[in-house]
């Protein structure tokens, strides 16, 4: 089955989309640049297209479990999951939508899984909670690291058993003799197998994306109350401060501005100033623009130490610890770590968000900065 509008079959439209997929995976761009994105969009379309096929054939029946699904069927199952895996990776203003497509596509892919009896029922808990908004709160913190260390090493036997499959593949392919019976069979048997590990190792990684989204959403959401709210209190002191200058100003536009200054009762009429203040107003316009300061540097710093702001001391920074070869465990852990740190590095890339300091820091580049200021003043008023 083809689709006219491409030119190529249901096994071409998905083929060419999984090596789209497979380079992009592998590619040094950034994913903000064009060429990256070129190339999802395209995976995209070949991917639309695999899955318009697949529902206009009507290739999967709700009745159906996985045993009653042929292997070169079985592996367009992942078509939706590949779809969202895709959309994930999408570069535009609307982040919220984008993220909402692609939810929705991994949660059809895992429906598709447990409607044809695929889904373990590890993977059916872990999505009501995900659906439930439990990934979101934080429970016992040993308990969900024991449950990370768990999926992290189910994922890396699937990838290992996907890849042990695949050599067996290639060295059968290899060989130029005709297959027997006995061999075919063999052949049709471990390509089963490695399609449903490539299903377990989708739904894996299906299930981590949702829970990637829901606290995406929950980040964009906070910050689009805060916006919010920025803007509801700007609009609030742009409001008060025009009631502030049409009360100061009524006298004027009520005709008054050259009328006397005092009512009969000595209520003042309109705004005026003092002029036996003269000296008084005078030194508040030739007075620094800035707040002087109060105390020294040295005097600062005291009171922060005493407040115990700055910490001293300390001692040799201990050795870190290198696991053990033979401690699979520990060496696990370890692993978990970095791709834990890995996966931060790149949701969070250099140059976003802001730089901060510590108070102290920026408190003591502040006074530094006045008494410099003053000193420099004192010498000029004495040259």
């Amino acid at each position: 089955m083809s689709d006219p509008t491409s030119g190529l079959s249901l096994s071409g439209e998905f083929a060419a989309a999984q090596r789209l997929h497979a380079q992009l995976q592998d590619s040094s761009l950034s994913s903000m640049d064009e060429a990256y994105q070129r190339d999802v969009r395209t995976a995209l379309a070949h991917l639309e297209n695999a899955a318009d096929l697949v529902r206009r054939i009507g290739l999967f029946s709700t009745n159906e479990i996985v045993e009653d699904i042929s292997t070169g069927d079985l592996r367009f199952l992942l078509v939706e999951s590949y779809l969202g895996d895709m959309t994930t990776k999408l570069v535009n203003a609307d982040r919220a939508q984008i993220l909402k497509t692609a939810k929705s596509y991994f949660e059809q892919f895992l429906s598709n899984c447990d409607m044809h009896d695929i889904l373990r029922g590890e993977d059916k808990a872990r999505l009501e909670r995900i659906k439930e908004g439990g990934a979101a709160r934080s429970g016992d913190p040993a308990s969900a690291r024991a449950q990370k260390i768990a999926q992290f090493k189910r994922e890396k036997a699937t990838k290992a058993k996907i890849e042990e499959l695949e050599r067996h593949l290639a060295q059968t392919d290899a060989r130029s003799a005709p297959y027997s019976s006995a061999e075919l069979g063999d052949v049709e048997d471990v390509d089963r197998e490695l399609v449903l590990a490539l299903i377990d190792l989708h739904v894996l990684k299906a299930l981590d994306h949702l829970v990637s989204i829901a606290q995406e959403e929950q980040m964009l959401e906070e910050a689009r109350k805060m916006r919010e709210g920025a803007g509801r209190a700007e609009t609030t002191t742009r409001v008060d401060a025009a009631a502030a200058d049409a009360r100061l100003d009524q006298g004027l536009r009520e005709g008054r501005a050259n009328g006397p200054l005092l009512s009969k009762e000595g209520k003042p009429l309109r705004p005026f100033v003092i002029t036996n203040q003269r000296q008084q107003i005078q030194q508040q316009v030739f007075r620094p623009g800035w707040t002087l300061p109060t105390m020294t540097v040295d005097e600062y710093l005291q009171q922060e130490m005493e407040r115990g702001n700055i910490i001293s001391g300390g001692g040799e920074r201990p050795e870190k610890s290198v696991p053990d070869d033979n401690d699979e465990a520990a060496i696990d852990e370890e692993t978990y770590k970095q791709r834990e740190w890995d996966e931060f590095k790149e949701a969070n890339p250099r140059g976003w968000g802001e730089l901060c300091a510590s108070r102290a820091y920026f408190s003591y580049l502040y006074l530094r900065g006045m008494e410099l200021l003053l000193k420099g003043g004192n010498r000029k008023g004495k040259g």
